[in-house]
């Protein structure tokens, strides 16, 4: 598995290389072929990664709690129902902002719901460390939101530790996912408490976060300076000049040849192939980042509709 991701890295490269050729030579029958050869390897290899991760059940998770109220292995029972709460819904919202876009209302959709539902398997020694299951559901990219939005959820948290970072996530992920990590900060920070986070995706790569209540209110205070200043949803008519299937990005043209830029929706990777080097009508969310100190604002757009030019 870990060669196979190594081997699609490589070509999600070359693609992007050769995405950039065919936008600069529109009419080039050797660049669309070379395209097209490429595009087909990677369907190859997308299917290779399906047949393997079909024998991954369950998804583990070790979550670890730190401070005085754990010294002794055990926890509150409110302060933990409490906090496994919030930690389902950060990453519930999380598998919604990646699959649909950064929407701040409405319900998150039953799909999503089920498939990040956390199931609690058992404890361990820490301060007190816990062992959480999720089952993945695979699509036809071998990915699962299961796995996506715990790989996203480990980008936002060491995000938390980076001011640009942090500002960029709450602009792709939106006002709820942020929103939840904040009540969980606040609530670590007022019980003196410390938060850690382990899990190993299907190649092996070990992912770990962990924060001690020293640095939690840093961790706050990073968090709390981005507010959303506007989500709104726009569609336009653009072309569709680059896109990274491996990485969740985008790149447009709109009709003054502006470069737009950003965040695939995962519910828009399965029609994009058909759409590269065509115009197209491309709905995308955009959303304006307010920082509270500088008064800047930045602005992240996610593609979370692409069709075909409307007639006439």
């Amino acid at each position: 598995m870990r060669g196979l991701v190594r081997r699609l890295a490589e070509l999600d490269d070359a693609l992007a290389a050769g995405q950039y050729i065919a936008a600069q030579n529109p009419d080039s029958f050797a660049a669309k072929l070379s395209l097209n050869s490429l595009t087909h390897l990677q369907r190859r290899l997308e299917a290779e990664r399906v047949e393997l991760v079909q024998h991954r059940i369950r998804e583990r998770i070790e979550i670890s709690l730190s401070g005085h109220a754990y010294n002794d292995h055990t926890a509150g029972v409110g302060e933990l129902g409490v906090f496994l709460i919030r930690i389902q819904k950060l990453y519930s919202a999380i598998a919604q902002a990646i699959t649909t876009g950064p929407r701040r209302r409405g319900p998150i959709s039953q799909y999503i719901l089920d498939a990040t539902a956390m199931r609690f398997a058992d404890v361990f020694p820490s301060s007190f460390g816990m062992e959480i299951y999720i089952r993945p559901q695979f699509d036809e990219f071998g990915e699962s939101t299961a796995s996506s939005t715990l790989q996203t959820l480990f980008t936002l948290l060491n995000a938390a530790k980076q001011e640009k970072e942090i500002s960029r996530l709450s602009g792709e992920l939106g006002q709820r996912a942020v929103g939840h990590l904040r009540h969980i900060l606040d609530d670590l920070s007022r019980h003196n408490a410390g938060f850690g986070l382990k899990w190993t995706d299907t190649s092996g790569t070990q992912f770990a976060w962990d924060a001690d209540k020293e640095q939690i209110p840093n961790l706050q205070k990073n968090v709390a300076r981005f507010r959303t200043k506007q989500s709104v949803e726009i569609t336009i008519k653009a072309f569709l000049v680059g896109a990274s299937l491996l990485r969740d990005r985008f790149e447009l043209y709109d009709m003054n040849r502006e470069v737009i830029e950003g965040k695939l929706a995962r519910e828009v990777k399965m029609k994009l192939r058909d759409f590269f080097g065509r115009q197209c009508m491309a709905t995308l969310e955009k959303v304006e980042i307010d920082e509270a100190i500088s008064g800047d604002t930045r602005t992240f757009y996610t593609l979370v509709g692409i069709a075909p030019l409307e007639a006439g």
